[in-house]
């Protein structure tokens, strides 16, 4: 019971004063550390370990920066690559659908997307004149299929 009393028998307003006094003596304390160790270049395992962390950062991010343009530049090469088979294959359907006269109804809306796709990675007006002159200039073929009895389809 003694000890209860010895407990509320401190003053509060000068213990958080005190406590305020040491945490700020320990900030200080901290902070003219700080001073000394870059004043007379002293070298810590704090500072070494800040250096190395910063020099790996560095390293990681100029990885970063060469691997991005590597591949920015093979995505580059692969779209180009792209854009030419795209525009190879919109000219073999123009050349056909001319032969034929006309466009086959269930090939639209693959040449749709097809040209779609050409336009895409930035393909470029001669795409774009055999794509509209196939839909203005050419009429819609239909297409109708008949299975016969040995399964097969034929399309006319």
């Amino acid at each position: 019971m003694e000890a209860i009393r010895e407990l509320t028998a401190i003053d509060i307003p000068s213990f958080i004063l005190s406590v305020c006094i040491i945490l700020a003596a320990a900030k200080s304390a901290a902070s003219a550390w700080e001073w000394i160790v870059r004043t007379f270049g002293i070298e810590t395992r704090a500072n070494r370990k800040r250096q190395e962390e910063r020099r790996l950062l560095v390293q990681t991010s100029q990885t970063l920066a060469a691997l991005q343009q590597t591949y920015q530049t093979d995505i580059q090469r692969l779209m180009n690559a792209q854009r030419e088979v795209l525009a190879d294959r919109i000219n073999e359907k123009y050349k056909y659908y001319i032969s034929i006269g006309g466009v086959p109804e269930d090939e639209l809306d693959e040449f749709t997307h097809l040209h779609t796709a050409y336009k895409g990675i930035g393909g470029n007006h001669s795409g774009d004149a055999k794509y509209e002159y196939c839909i203005r200039h050419l009429p819609l073929l239909s297409v109708e299929t008949t299975i016969t009895p040995t399964n097969e389809v034929i399309l006319n």
